[in-house]
């Protein structure tokens, strides 16, 4: 959401009311919204920030209405209860989303927080619809293995 980037960007927002959309007009309803979390405890994530970054090759491949149905389709695929706001980066050599979500659904306090098993299902359902979707990306699908010096003998 910087302003350098505010010609060639989107916001997409879920669950933010009304037309400001400043950095600081979302943060007051996150804030809001956290209040409403069923389980309190001093060390709760209140927000998760997420990146989907493709290849540096798939990039002129990548305009705003493709980059805003992967965003639509993954924050629907992770939460689509929480309050999520995404917007586009083309500051490196690559394109990325910023996905961020509250750490509880809107209004009802519950907590988004996935393991990590859950959270690859989500990765590989995204990765799926894109591949699907947009194979011309095929340079940007994640390599799944572990790196071979993170792997048990």
């Amino acid at each position: 959401m910087r302003d350098i980037e505010k010609n060639d960007s989107f916001v997409l927002t879920r669950f933010i009311k009304g037309k400001d959309k400043s950095p600081q007009a979302i943060a007051k309803q996150l804030e809001h919204n956290e209040s409403y979390r069923i389980h309190k405890r001093s060390n709760n994530v209140k927000l998760f920030m997420e990146i989907i970054s493709f290849h540096k090759q798939d990039t002129p491949k990548l305009d705003n209405k493709t980059l805003e149905k992967i965003a639509k389709k993954y924050i629907a695929i992770r939460s689509e209860l929480a309050i999520s706001v995404a917007t586009v980066h083309r500051d490196k050599k690559h394109t990325h989303l910023h996905i961020l979500f509250s750490g509880v659904q809107y209004r009802t306090g519950k907590s988004i927080r996935l393991s990590k098993s859950e959270f690859k299902e989500k990765k590989l359902t995204i990765e799926s619809f894109t591949r699907e979707r947009y194979p011309q990306l095929k340079r940007s699908e994640i390599d799944h293995q572990k790196p071979s010096s993170l792997k048990k003998n």
